[in-house]
């Protein structure tokens, strides 16, 4: 698989919570080349036959963020 991917790490306050406290946050993003039309770029030019181009780069991004989850004010549905 030809792509690429980085990892950046960094903390956040949270929304909600205490000012002192920090939320970690994992930001992670993932390209990589088609696969349904590979080869070297000056190889392959233009559009195949079913609309495929050889310098197409698919792009996802994952951000994870980690927050304590501590509440007093107890179950969010009475029973």
């Amino acid at each position: 698989m030809q792509g690429y991917f980085q990892i950046a790490s960094f903390d956040v306050p949270p929304m909600n919570g205490e000012p002192d406290e920090l939320a970690p946050v994992d930001y992670i993003v993932i390209s990589r080349r088609s696969r349904d039309r590979a080869g070297l770029r000056y190889q392959r030019r233009g559009i195949g036959e079913e609309g495929n181009v050889a310098n197409f780069v698919e792009t996802e991004s994952v951000m994870r963020v980690q927050v304590s989850r501590s509440s007093s004010l107890g179950p969010a549905c009475p029973t």
